[in-house]
């Protein structure tokens, strides 16, 4: 089994990507981490450097960590993160000649 990232995802990879499904699809789990980030983000055996990448909408980080592609999109949209900075932290990570697919 694979992710976009590794051959075998992290538990990093698993468990934040485990957080943002939940997060994303159920409207109580939305509004409980909207009222308190941090006691929402506690539920789960994250790092406090997962916990802040997701509560500190780090798109690039989360990106790097393996996050699934679709979740990290579900998370923006939910969260609301502009789709420009989303792109743009994105953007950030790519290396020379990175784009030459984009034209």
């Amino acid at each position: 089994m694979s992710n976009w990232r590794q051959m075998m995802p992290t538990t990093e990879a698993y468990l934040l990507d485990k957080v943002l499904y939940q997060l994303h699809h159920n409207a109580e789990d939305l509004a409980a981490y909207n009222a308190d980030k941090a006691a929402y983000l506690a539920r789960f055996r994250l790092t406090p450097d997962m916990a802040a990448k997701i509560s500190g909408n780090d798109v690039a980080g989360l990106y790097e960590a393996g996050v699934n592609p679709y979740l990290l999109r579900a998370h923006c949209i939910g969260v609301r993160i502009p789709e420009d900075v989303s792109l743009a932290a994105l953007r950030s990570l790519m290396k020379e000649g990175d784009d030459k697919w984009l034209s």
